[in-house]
């Protein structure tokens, strides 16, 4: 008599429907490869390319890197001094190893300048790249996302660091793979909705669209759609204007209280500056600030709401560093910007070649603690 136990494998064993597993399987994958081939050939249409993402694992890569090889170069800042400074330049000029770049788009670098001054064996040069209304950023995303990157090298766990290496050996061969441009989320951003009668807009604002590429150096190259007067570049420059225009003071506070906030914060930030400055130069570092240029509307932007005298020449006033600021020489003065804010990958590569003349009579210059 047959057990129930084999009564109900039995049942299981004819309730499975028989089909062509393999052929259907066969079929999905070949349908999944040929919507990404279409996208993929779309976007390589729209000018895209592959690109690294520069996220704060690949932030982490380089940054293990510093203070492994004595005399090593290492660059802090924004999005500017990754843009504008040409790592291969410098290093041809120098005749020195490629410096490691550390600066991060869109935030305040003052954590991650002590991040890097913590790290014992550092011990060779530091260029620190000023847009500078970004280094007095009291709080938000600009503070937040450098807080990322620390946060992430500090953690970093063995499937981060794989998850990078696959991540990177894809992008470096898919362009579709953009978080800024072409992910679902962004692209439903690009569809121009209009607002209800009467309604008050409250979005943030809007960040650049993409518009560069980067290598595994993390040395971010403009691209060519965005050149002088192309559409590309038009649109980013409307976001600047929101983004470098600070927000009206709070309803609770008078102007004069408003006023003396800003200056305690500015206060608070050179004290941070100028310690973790003289304890890179305790191990022997060197430190250069640069100013990188920035032009039209957005240079007028700055010169309002963050003045040199403000800014700029305190830094390097409270730190006692030498400063090179594109104003200040003609061989720098004359770079225009395509969206304002960053040179092309050709302008780029001639600015940093008219830069190191400058930058190594900075670094012969003592660096006086201020």
């Amino acid at each position: 008599m047959p057990s129930s136990t084999s009564n109900s494998d039995s049942a299981f064993e004819r309730s499975i429907p028989r089909g062509q597993w393999v052929l259907a399987a066969v079929v999905g994958i070949v349908l999944a490869l040929l919507a990404i081939s279409l996208w993929e050939i779309t976007v390589r249409g729209k000018g895209y390319g592959p690109s690294l993402n520069d996220t704060a694992d690949r932030w982490s890569l380089v940054r293990s890197q510093v203070g492994q090889v004595p005399g090593q170069t290492v660059v802090i800042g924004s999005s500017r001094i990754q843009f504008d400074f040409d790592l291969d330049t410098y290093a041809r000029e120098m005749n020195t190893e490629r410096p490691l770049q550390l600066a991060m788009p869109g935030t305040n670098p003052v954590g991650l300048l002590e991040h890097v001054a913590d790290q014992e064996g550092f011990d060779g040069v530091l260029i620190l790249g000023v847009a500078p209304g970004l280094w007095f950023v009291p709080q938000g995303p600009p503070v937040e996302w450098a807080r990322r990157a620390t946060g992430r090298y500090d953690n970093w766990s063995p499937s981060q660091k794989i998850g990078l290496r696959v991540a990177s050996f894809l992008q470096s061969r898919l362009a579709f793979i953009n978080p800024e441009d072409l992910t679902l989320e962004a692209l439903l951003n690009h569809i121009d909705l209009p607002d209800r009668p009467g309604a008050v807009p409250n979005l943030p604002p809007v960040l650049p669209a993409y518009f560069a590429g980067m290598d595994e150096y993390r040395q971010a190259r403009m691209w060519d759609r965005c050149d002088f007067g192309s559409e590309r570049a038009k649109l980013i420059q409307q976001t600047w204007p929101p983004l470098f225009t600070p927000p009206p003071p709070p309803p609770h506070l008078s102007p004069e209280e408003f006023q003396g906030m800003l200056k305690a914060n500015s206060e608070q930030y050179l004290k941070r500056i100028r310690v973790a400055v003289d304890k890179v130069r305790s191990r022997g570092a060197k430190v250069v600030f640069i100013r990188p240029p920035s032009t039209d509307t957005l240079r007028e932007l700055e010169t309002k709401f963050s003045p040199r005298e403000q800014t700029w020449d305190l830094m390097l006033q409270v730190t006692g560093a030498p400063g090179i600021h594109f104003e200040d020489y003609p061989e720098l003065a004359g770079f225009r910007c395509p969206e304002w804010s960053h040179l092309t990958a050709e302008d780029a590569v001639n600015y940093t070649t008219a830069l190191m003349p400058l930058i190594r009579k900075a670094l012969s210059e003592g660096n006086t603690p201020g």
